[in-house]
């Protein structure tokens, strides 16, 4: 019987104070949406910012200039030689000649009757036995002069002319030639030297003078040895 009295007093006291924690927490509540609807609602005052603006940057250097081009140099292609056959060598048919001057002719003495006593050959005063130029009572040396063909003029008697040897006219071999040679009473040719020769015709040129001949130099009318120089110009048959 007493705890039904009890429990009606409990339950009349819990609720004042139901109602009013439900007005607090509808209160904090209502409170709560105000504050965030204010908060929603208020002007936003934006905080000022600085703004620095950097220089800006220097321009770039200019790039530099091209690179001058070299000369393009053509391209030379090789030229092709063609092959030749080689030249046949032919024996010139006509042999260089020497160039000298025809030689003065001595004058022939008039011809006589002879002496009584003389020898037919012989000349006017001569002695039996004796030499050709030798006086008297002389040692019979003959006399002996230098000289060059380009200065006194031999008449030639006989004997081959110089011949271009195969091996000259192969190699085109032109020009003058120095031999000195000597000339005896009688004419002939011997101790041929060269001074100035050409390849290939020293011994061809000495041959063929040693076996010429020439007619006797007179000096006052008497022959005399002649150590003459030759000077000999060859040119290659055209």
């Amino acid at each position: 019987m007493f705890d039904n009295i009890t429990a009606v007093r409990a339950k009349t006291r819990r609720a004042p104070s139901m109602l009013a924690s439900i007005g607090l927490h509808g209160a904090a509540i209502g409170l709560a949406l105000a504050l965030t609807y204010v908060r929603a609602h208020m002007p936003r005052q934006e905080a000022p910012v600085d703004v620095v603006f950097r220089p800006p940057p220097p321009p770039p250097p200019p790039p530099p200039p091209p690179a001058a081009r070299k000369p393009k140099t053509p391209r030379q292609t090789p030229k092709v030689i063609p092959k030749t056959q080689p030249t046949a060598i032919v024996q010139p048919k006509e042999l260089p000649k020497l160039e000298e001057a025809p030689p003065d002719l001595p004058e022939e003495p008039e011809a006589d009757e002879g002496v009584e006593g003389g020898v037919e050959g012989g000349v006017v005063g001569g002695v039996v036995g004796g030499a050709v130029g030798g006086q008297i009572g002389g040692t019979g040396q003959v006399k002996r002069i230098e000289a060059e063909n380009t200065v006194i003029k031999m008449q030639k008697i006989s004997g081959p002319e110089i011949d271009y040897t195969p091996q000259a006219i192969e190699h085109e071999v032109q020009g003058t030639m120095v031999v000195k040679c000597l000339i005896t009473i009688d004419g002939t040719v011997h101790n041929c030297r060269v001074l100035q020769g050409l390849p290939f015709m020293d011994r061809a040129a000495v041959d063929a003078l040693q076996k010429q001949r020439y007619q006797p130099y007179l000096v006052g009318g008497q022959p005399v040895e002649v150590d003459l120089t030759f000077r000999i110009r060859l040119v290659l048959p055209q």
